[in-house]
């Protein structure tokens, strides 16, 4: 089954080639290059195949005016005038990019699942949150919804020196996609929840990274990767 994020952009491929008001009848050919991409890998987005390029889906945004709050969540009209033309496709509006969350005034809380991450062999962190942490508003809405955003502590060592076991890291959920340069992930691989650094291979594969060298790198093929969401922040303790 298709994740709901690669319906609405196979969707939004669709649409863009069909409505008048965007690019009716474009080939895929100019299309995959308005988007930063081939035409192979638009046929796959098309139907819901291939892993998904954050230069892509930041195109369909900036080009063709679609809603991130409709790519990621479903919310809202996926471009302005959908709901009168495309309703079925029309998710609930979202009363606030940024809802108050009860934190005092300039901040914004982000709760701390109970756990730890690995950054070895992977475990499975509880879903209980441990607690909340106070983050300024004005540093995290510049980087995303903190409604989207966990914290959790980091277990092994097998991503140092960059990460530390006991190290805090706040992941942006919503980025449940590979980014061209790659980067730091929580990801899920044979049932087993690990962080570690992505890169798209150019055979098309997800090389999946250790950053301390002991640990040697794998492949795995996109469909064996599940992305939960990247890592943006870290803190430390001077003291544990």
């Amino acid at each position: 089954m298709l994740d709901e994020l690669s319906k609405r952009i196979a969707w939004a491929i669709e649409t863009i080639k069909a409505d008048k008001d965007l690019d009716k009848g474009i080939q895929d050919i100019d299309l995959a290059k308005k988007l930063g991409t081939n035409k192979n890998t638009l046929a796959d987005y098309r139907h819901g195949k291939g892993l998904l390029k954050g230069e892509v889906i930041d195109n369909i945004v900036k080009i063709y005016n679609f809603s991130p709050s409709w790519l990621f969540k479903g919310l809202g009209e996926p471009f302005p005038g959908a709901r009168a033309k495309y309703p079925e496709f029309c998710g609930p509006e979202s009363s606030s990019p940024f809802p108050d969350n009860g934190a005092p005034g300039e901040f914004v809380y982000v709760p701390q699942m109970g756990g730890r991450i690995s950054a070895g062999g992977g475990l499975v962190p509880d879903n209980t949150v441990e607690m909340k942490i106070a983050f300024r508003k004005a540093w995290i809405q510049r980087r995303g919804d903190p409604a989207n955003m966990t914290l959790i502590k980091v277990s092994g060592d097998s991503m140092e020196p960059t990460l530390l076991s006991g190290d805090l890291v706040l992941i942006d959920r919503s980025r449940n996609y590979l980014d061209p340069q790659g980067g730091i992930y929580a990801i899920a691989l044979d049932d087993a929840i690990m962080i570690k650094r992505l890169l798209a291979d150019p055979s098309r594969k997800i090389r999946i990274i250790s950053d301390n060298r002991n640990y040697p790198a794998i492949e795995a093929d996109p469909d064996q990767v599940k992305i939960n969401g990247k890592v943006i922040w870290f803190g430390r303790e001077l003291e544990r």
